[in-house]
């Protein structure tokens, strides 16, 4: 079974998103786990300090062992394709998770992207956390669609 996690800043409070999201989540079959993890935004003014405080949250108890990719617009771009790829490369080479990084308002810890296996973008656009996660996720399903042949990714 492959194991993904997400752990982003923010809890998802719209209700048409989370509805989405939902719906992702409930066609994935049982050979794939999700979880997901909502770190509290930080309170603190000064961007520095919100995004050292983030970080914390968002490394603070990762599986040993798990392929870490951060979600930052200045990583590389991958088709739907390439991410099933590297999924599916590292699985055969016995990694059984995978586990996401979205930041909040002002982005990523550079400790969060240096401790990152890979670092990924889903183009130069910026996407409020909420969207982002709803796109990982929809691209989560696709990556087991994607991996057993089936139709969904034509």
């Amino acid at each position: 079974m492959i194991r993904f996690y997400i752990r982003a800043i923010g809890k998802l409070k719209n209700k048409a998103i989370l509805s989405l999201i939902n719906e992702y989540r409930s066609r994935l079959t049982n050979s794939l786990d999700l979880q997901e993890l909502e770190a509290k935004k930080s309170t603190s003014l000064a961007m520095s300090i919100v995004k050292t405080e983030e970080a914390k949250l968002l490394l603070g108890d990762v599986k040993s062992g798990s392929y870490k990719i951060a979600l930052d617009e200045r990583g590389e771009n991958l088709s739907s394709h390439q991410l099933a790829e590297l999924v599916q490369k590292k699985s055969i080479s016995g990694c059984s998770s995978f586990t996401f990084f979205i930041g909040g308002a002002d982005g990523l810890d550079d400790s969060v992207r240096s401790s990152c296996d890979k670092i990924i973008s889903f183009g130069k656009i910026t996407l409020p956390h909420m969207l982002a996660r709803l796109v990982l996720i929809e691209q989560i399903y696709r990556i087991e669609k994607i991996m057993s042949n089936h139709p969904y990714d034509k």
